[in-house]
């Protein structure tokens, strides 16, 4: 449970397989983020380097329209999914961008400087991708990790609630109290895609 609970299990695999990527394009035709383009100007205004560094490099489409008109699939596909997870989605408020950086052959043209955010893709298990993107098989594959990690968390909270909170536990210097805090921060940011249910 240690390394669990002090690790980062959950961060992304370091190599992505990037031998999957069908160099598509549509992931750098289509691009969004969950702030508004209002909000990511502020935040790189705030001197926020991932959003400075967003901003400076890809461009905004004038609309939603204008996107679907690119990568229709691909919109709706990230349309749909963030109203399955966000009963209050407004779809006026989501923007999105493209790369300018993309050559007509689907290579990126900055491929050695590109930004951290391309280098990263896909982030996790739940990014939205195209429908027919190659890395669907290795997102299963994360999302059952992270699930996995969900259910031995949830196993140990489970035994730390018959003990009583200020007991400290063994091996961790921690009370009971202090424990089920940790593991339920580590649970949280799942819940959005439905970790209550894992």
């Amino acid at each position: 449970m240690q390394n669990i609970l002090y690790s980062n299990a959950f961060e992304s695999e370091t190599s992505l397989p990037q031998h999957l990527c069908k160099k598509c394009g549509k992931c750098c035709r289509v691009i969004t983020t969950p702030y508004s383009h209002e909000e990511l100007v502020k935040l790189a205004d705030q001197g926020q380097e991932d959003a400075k560094v967003f901003v400076n490099t890809f461009k905004k489409y004038n609309s939603v329209a204008e996107a679907k008109a690119v990568v229709p699939e691909y919109v709706e596909n990230i349309i749909n999914n963030l109203r399955k997870f966000n009963s209050d989605f407004d779809e006026s408020k989501l923007t999105f961008y493209y790369c300018p950086h993309l050559s007509d052959d689907n290579l990126c043209e900055i491929y050695q400087t590109r930004p951290d955010c391309c280098r990263r893709l896909p982030s996790n298990g739940w990014s939205l991708l195209a429908p027919d993107c190659a890395y669907k098989g290795w997102q299963f594959q994360q999302r059952e990790r992270v699930k996995s990690i969900i259910r031995k968390l949830k196993e140990y909270l489970a035994e730390l609630e018959i003990m009583p909170d200020t007991v400290v536990v063994k091996g961790y210097n921690k009370t009971v109290k202090e424990m089920k805090e940790i593991i339920n921060s580590k649970i949280e940011p799942w819940k959005k895609y439905g970790a209550d249910c894992w």
